[in-house]
């Protein structure tokens, strides 16, 4: 059986493979030259959530039925196939269905990426070096990205379908990695896992208070970078970005990622996951003030937003993983993904929708200072970091 060490190898070139970095620099700027406003982005690429949230409970579900490394394998058969869809889309109507069918997608890795992970490292008594791994995996995910995005603008000016091609071969590619990672023996008691199990999963999460209001808390925190995303394209077409300029803006973005990822564990260390989801969501909302009355600092708060948003989830999963069991596993973090999927949808659809009426920074500085407060009532009304006893998820 192969070592730990070359198992976690496999899982890091996994990770880089399935970075579709080549379609991040244009996917916004391809959705604008087919005629979509700001309005109609934000909320094609809210779909996305509208996916994941249909699809995070049968398909958390169907993950442990099948297996961790088997609902990897087919999450990137299905994210290969949308990449092809959005290739040649060219209405509104299109786009929606691509991107919600991408979050469908999304959803066998969403939870079964970081259930793979962790059950692997308890067959080999590792769970203490799970954050340090999950924060190199996402790295190396930020990494391949940029590398890809690099040529992806290239690409889009040459013709416009090849960026979205070379994502899907990629990917592709991932597939057959994965199916070369064992399964988990860990997950191997889910084994007759039912719709009774996946339900008691889920309702031990929402009747948790500390787990429940952690969700709640950092769904609002996270909303604010998912929605940043969005307006980077036409932020930085504005100030003077082509599309074959944009891979070394997106380059810059995965770097910010990589880097926020890679310190995740030491800022967990230093400040407490507590300490960062309140200090990270003021940070970022004293840069978007500032890129509302000073749009040259657009740029680099986009970097300070990217390295934000993983160092949001390494900690987010650190702080699940640690309060959740293996025995469905999958399932209770799909649970999870809903919650933040329908906040993460009125958010693009909301910022879409107000950026058509002022302007994209003055809506996502708006986005930003509501986030603070939100996090201020929580931590208020029910603080999750607060030490009451027991509260793991059994």
């Amino acid at each position: 059986m192969p070592s730990l060490n070359e198992l976690i190898r496999r899982f890091y070139a996994y990770r880089g493979l399935t970075s579709e970095g080549f379609v991040y620099p244009i996917l916004t700027v391809h959705a604008l030259a087919q005629g979509l406003d700001l309005a109609g982005v934000g909320f094609a690429a809210g779909s996305f959530f509208v996916g994941t949230l249909l699809g995070e409970i049968p398909i958390g579900y169907l993950g442990d039925r099948i297996g961790r490394r088997n609902g990897l394998a087919l999450g990137s058969v299905l994210v290969s196939l949308t990449h092809l869809g959005f290739a040649f889309a060219h209405s509104l109507a299109g786009f929606v269905a691509l991107w919600g069918f991408w979050g469908v997608a999304a959803t066998f890795r969403s939870g079964t990426t970081d259930a793979w992970l962790y059950d692997t490292l308890s067959d080999h008594g590792e769970t203490a070096s799970f954050a340090r791994i999950h924060g190199r995996s996402s790295a190396t995910f930020y990494a391949a990205a940029a590398t890809t995005a690099l040529v992806g603008g290239v690409l889009y000016e040459q013709w416009a379908p090849l960026p979205f091609l070379a994502a899907a071969t990629l990917t592709g590619l991932g597939t057959l990695i994965v199916l070369t990672l064992p399964e988990p023996s860990a997950s191997s008691t889910n084994e007759g896992f039912s719709l009774a199990d996946a339900r008691t999963a889920l309702v031990r999460v929402v009747s948790n208070r500390r787990v429940r209001s952690f969700v709640l808390l950092s769904g609002v925190a996270i909303a604010v970078p998912e929605t940043v995303d969005v307006f980077v394209q036409p932020v930085a077409l504005s100030v003077g970005f082509t599309p074959a300029t944009l891979g070394g803006l997106y380059v810059g973005l995965m770097l910010a990622a990589a880097t926020g990822s890679s310190v995740a564990a030491r800022i967990g260390e230093r400040f407490g996951i507590g300490g960062w989801f309140t200090l990270g969501p003021l940070l970022l909302a004293c840069g978007l003030l500032g890129t509302s009355v000073v749009p040259v600092v657009a740029l680099p708060v986009f970097l300070l937003s990217r390295g934000t948003n993983t160092v949001y989830g390494t900690l987010q999963s650190t702080f699940l993983n640690d309060r959740i069991t293996s025995h469905g596993r999958a399932t209770t973090l799909s649970g999870v993904s809903m919650i933040h999927a329908l906040l993460f949808f009125l958010a693009r659809t909301v910022g879409g929708t107000l950026a058509n009426v002022t302007s994209p920074l003055v809506a996502l500085a708006t986005f930003g200072f509501v986030a603070v407060g939100s996090v201020v009532v929580f931590r208020s009304v029910s603080d999750p970091f607060a030490s009451r006893g027991s509260v793991a998820v059994d």
